[in-house]
């Protein structure tokens, strides 16, 4: 009994942090997917809301007010062969109290850039 009260707390926060790695990790993964397809929009010569439409419908399973989304350079600057760049910053949430005291504010700032030449 003595060693499962010693053990359990430091075994649950192990499982905890793991969890929370895995959630953030898959936010990582969305936004990484997200900002390639706003790339790729980006290179074919699409608008700046074409492009963060295309960004947003990447990531519904997210909280698009959480999410920043920039766009370099302006439309009127992409020629072909420039590059067309593409940034989405998602600020998590974390779920797990006692690890979110490791993040400022509680939350995990998330960054994903994609960069590709406009055809």
């Amino acid at each position: 009994m003595v060693e499962t009260a010693i053990v359990l707390p430091i075994l649950i926060l192990i499982v905890m942090g793991i969890i929370e790695f895995g959630l953030l990790f898959n936010n990582y993964i969305i936004i990484a997917n997200a900002s390639r397809e706003g790339a790729r929009k980006a290179a074919l010569g699409g608008t700046d809301s074409e492009i963060i439409q295309v960004v947003e419908n990447m990531t519904t399973t997210l909280d698009l007010s959480s999410m920043d989304i920039s766009i370099s350079p302006p439309l009127n600057s992409r020629r072909h062969g420039a590059q067309a760049k593409v940034e989405v910053v998602y600020r998590a949430s974390l779920i797990t109290p006692v690890i979110g005291k490791f993040f400022p504010g509680g939350e995990a700032r998330l960054t994903a850039t994609s960069v590709m030449r406009v055809e």
